[in-house]
């Protein structure tokens, strides 16, 4: 889907998200030679499009949203887009507590990243959801799960650890 069209989905990702990880961008862009790869960020970066972190670790939009981010729910919620890119048609930003909403051919899916602190978030959005929607939780550690109220069926979880995914489970 972004063959070609690097340029816009890199600053797009990068609006939607806050930030990710080079590794993650590296990883989405695979397709590309390193040299490719190189000449699009380069650019992007010339005409001030991101802000990569004097560690070289991150990518975001500007050092002031990087600064006022929860950069772990951001790269974990990547990690999980990444998982799922192959079946995703288009994307945008989502709807709090949501960081994205993608549309597959009969599917929409919202990545949800769950820290404790939006619990309450989440299960009020819940029930405002349309039931073809399925929800992906993601997080770090599955006790975080057991005060998400669950919807009867499309809630999922996505376990992540630094270097991804690590497993999917029906809730």
């Amino acid at each position: 889907m972004v063959k070609g069209h690097e340029l816009a989905y890199v600053t797009k990702i990068l609006a939607i998200f806050g930030a990710v990880e080079e590794r993650q961008m590296q990883r989405l862009f695979s397709f590309l030679s390193d040299s490719e790869y190189g000449k699009i960020m380069t650019l992007l970066a010339r005409e001030g499009q991101f802000y990569r972190t004097p560690d070289a670790r991150y990518l975001t939009f500007s050092r002031l949203r990087f600064e006022k981010l929860n950069v772990s729910s951001s790269v974990d919620c990547f990690w999980a887009f990444l998982e799922l890119k192959d079946r995703v048609q288009d994307f945008c930003a989502g709807e709090q507590p949501a960081i994205i909403t993608m549309s597959a051919q009969t599917t929409d899916y919202d990545l949800i990243p769950v820290s404790g602190e939006n619990t309450e978030q989440i299960n009020e959005n819940a029930e405002e959801l349309p039931e073809r929607t399925v929800r992906f939780l993601v997080t770090r550690d599955l006790n975080l799960l057991t005060d998400i109220d669950r919807r009867f069926k499309n809630d999922y979880a996505i376990l992540v650890d630094e270097n991804g995914v690590v497993e999917t489970y029906e809730l």
